[in-house]
């Protein structure tokens, strides 16, 4: 499977080959010569609760409830402290496939994933428009920062 990938330079297009750790190759962009990391080129994840996006980095990060003694990565704010302050841990990572992202639950209280109640230590993939519900909180994964 190739992804189509765009210089934040000079907006070229280049097409390169999915692979596992594709993320950490460097690339040179044939057009403005350009070298950085695959990682500046590959649109990364959000997670989107309300008209918020939350950017997802690749690798392990935290996500959780926002709080002054911190804990998590990504940090969202949650009134009724129903979410943890360090709920589940999501992967962004490339695979042959294209980009995959996982939810590993940890919080207190439980996650719906499409109405299903995820158990402690689940792992699950998520797609793009998935809907994970933390008590009144609504999050989707979206397929680009601020998309």
């Amino acid at each position: 499977m190739n992804i189509f990938l765009k210089c934040p330079h000079c907006d070229h297009e280049i097409m390169v080959a999915s692979a596992t750790g594709l993320e950490t190759k460097m690339a040179e962009c044939p057009k403005c010569k350009t070298k950085m990391p695959l990682a500046e080129f590959i649109p990364k994840c959000s997670l989107k609760v309300g008209e918020r996006c939350y950017q997802l980095r690749f690798g392990p990060q935290w996500v959780g409830r926002q709080c002054s003694t911190g804990g998590a990565d990504v940090q969202i704010p949650d009134p009724s402290a129903y979410m943890s302050r360090r709920h589940a841990l999501v992967h962004l990572a490339c695979a042959p496939s294209g980009i995959v992202c996982t939810f590993e639950e940890h919080g207190k209280n439980p996650t719906q994933l499409q109405g299903i109640e995820l158990v402690n230590d689940d792992i699950i993939y998520l797609n793009v428009n998935d809907c994970l519900k933390l008590g009144d909180i609504k999050m989707y994964l979206a397929a680009a920062y601020g998309t």
